[in-house]
């Protein structure tokens, strides 16, 4: 089991940290990115992309729910569950179908938990006065 606090006090460091978890990620990966808003989820999840794939451009998915991203590895599926009202919502999306072949990243994953595997790293995003830290959380697996 996985549980690890490192300190993310600029945008450089989630950066560095993002892109190490693309490089060894795989296919089936979840990452779940918990944390208040502002607390660097979205920036995380744009470097993570940016590091697999041609894009230049890594908006937020708030409005959109997801967007979907082509990489070496394999597609990578960028979902924000703030905006969903019901967890059953999920399934409308067609992403569940796809996790087995594919990397998903999940801002507020906690809103639709009972859909994510067990295999998921959690990555809670914290700001304490000056300091932020990520707490990686994952099964035997990570």
């Amino acid at each position: 089991m996985l549980k690890k606090n490192i300190k993310a006090n600029s945008e450089k460091d989630t950066k560095n940290i993002a892109e190490i978890l693309y490089k060894i990620s795989k296919k089936g990966d979840i990452f779940g990115l918990s944390g208040d808003i502002g607390s660097g989820k979205t920036t995380f999840a744009r470097y993570f992309i940016k590091k697999g794939s041609k894009t230049k451009i890594v908006p937020s998915p708030s409005y959109n729910i997801y967007f979907k991203y082509d990489t070496k590895k394999s597609a990578i599926y960028h979902l924000d569950a703030w905006r969903l009202n019901d967890a059953k919502e999920i399934l409308n999306l067609g992403i569940i179908e796809h996790l087995e072949e594919s990397i998903l990243i999940v801002e507020w994953p906690e809103n639709i938990n009972k859909f994510l595997p067990s295999n998921m790293l959690t990555i809670n995003f914290t700001i304490n006065k000056k300091n932020r830290s990520l707490f990686l959380l994952g099964n035997e697996e990570w």
